[in-house]
Order: structure tokens, then sequence, then C-alpha cells
């Protein structure tokens, strides 16, 4: 599906381009009611998509800013945790794996499905995960962007905020939708939103901490990320 069939604003990022791929045949093969079990492999396409996410949200911010400035601890302390943060996720995905029957990760796997898109660049079409960012969290970000960029915002904790309420919408949309598609029992649904809730507590705390350090040269990576993340009509005309 074409990134420009969905409707903007939205959160949209590149995804490796095996995913959309090995997504659309796990669906088909689901879909054809296959006996075979395919619990391993969707297994293996979460904890992909969820390190990419990860990666995407916060790591790839962290490594922006330890490269402006790689003796400020609050950048490498926040790197370090969100890698902490992603082998939990990815083991405690695994954990969950041996409760993946085939009719219960169905609806998951067609979610998954239904976020990936292709965006034409200048080297062709690029794979991107992709979904529906709320209008009014688009326009805070847009009305946040021009100040950053010039290194003039009064303060960077309200962009940290906005851009905590960002991730908060792809959080729910990769990982805790298609838990609840999943439809585990007490015990295990309990058990992965304990981790989910936990992951953001530790990955949000670090945001805030970067807040209290980032000085006003360091602004404009801080747009560049948000900008990556979040598309509106306005943006696309500008680029």
């Amino acid at each position: 599906m074409s990134l420009s069939t969905l409707a903007m604003p939205c959160i949209a990022y590149p995804t490796n381009p095996s995913l959309p791929p090995e997504v659309s045949a796990l669906q088909a093969r689901l879909a054809a009611k296959t006996k075979e079990p395919q619990g391993a492999m969707a297994t293996e396409l979460m904890q992909n998509a969820a390190s990419e996410l990860l990666d995407t949200l916060f790591t790839e911010l962290f490594n922006a800013l330890v490269a402006a400035n790689e003796n400020e601890h609050s950048y490498r302390s926040g790197r370090a945790m969100v890698r902490e943060i992603n082998e939990k996720l990815t083991h405690y995905l695994g954990w969950a794996s041996s409760f993946f029957s085939n009719d219960r990760i169905r609806p998951a796997v067609e979610h998954y499905a239904g976020m990936m898109h292709e965006l034409s660049t200048a080297d062709g079409a690029q794979p991107f995960i992709a979904f529906t960012c709320p209008p009014a969290l688009a326009a805070r970000v847009e009305a946040l962007l021009p100040d950053l960029q010039a290194a003039q915002a009064s303060s960077p904790h309200e962009a940290i905020e906005v851009l905590i309420e960002v991730i908060d919408v792809a959080m729910k949309e990769l990982l805790i939708t298609p838990k609840k598609l999943m439809k585990f029992n007490f015990v295990v649904d309990k058990t992965l939103s304990g981790v989910i809730s936990l992951m953001q507590t530790a990955a949000y705390r670090s945001l805030r901490k970067i807040a209290d350090h980032l000085p006003a040269e360091h602004q404009p990576i801080l747009a560049a990320h948000m900008q990556r993340l979040v598309r509106t009509q306005a943006m696309a005309s500008a680029a």
C-alpha cells in the first residue's frame, strides 16, 4: 500500500525491506488456515518489529545526541537504558511465544499487515510502517518545530512531553493493540502489560532527564527526530 493513500497526519518510519513480504506471507498462510504452527515465525517478526520500533523511537535520538556531545551522561545513560529495555522485551516476547497458536496470532498479524506501506523516494520505493496520528498531536509537533530548528525554544521540556505522546501512539499500535488482539489468559496478559508499562516508564524517564541537560544548540537534533516520525500534509508539501 502506498503511503500516499494513508490519510495525513500519520506517524511513519522506514522498516527493514524484508519485514513487509514476511508479514504478508505469514498473513496468507494463516488466512489459508494452515495446520502448520506459525508461532515461531510470528514471534521472530514481532521481536524484530519491536526492536526496530525502539531503535526508531529512542536509539536514533540518543545516538545523535551522543554524537553531538559524548560526554553528556544523560545521553549515554539513556542509550544504555534503551538497549536494556530492548533485550527484556525480546525476552518476554519469546517467553509468550508458547501461547502463539495460529488462531491467536491471526488478528495480530493482520493488524501488522495493515501498517505496511511504501513511500516513493529518489532511490525507489521504500517500505514504511505507518499509522494515523491524532491531528491535534500532529499540530502541536508542527507548532514546536520552528523554534526547535532555530535553537530558540525557551525550554525543551514541552517538546519532550509531546514526543512522549507521539511515542505512546506508536507503542499502542505496535505493542499494546497486537497484545490485546491475541487475547491471552490473565497471567500472560498481565505479565506482558507489566513489561510494557515498566519499559515505557524507564524510557520516558530517560527522555525527561535529557530535557534537563539539552542545550539550545542540540534542539535541532530533537526537531529532526520529531520531524522524521510525524508526517503532515504541510510537511509533505514543503518537502
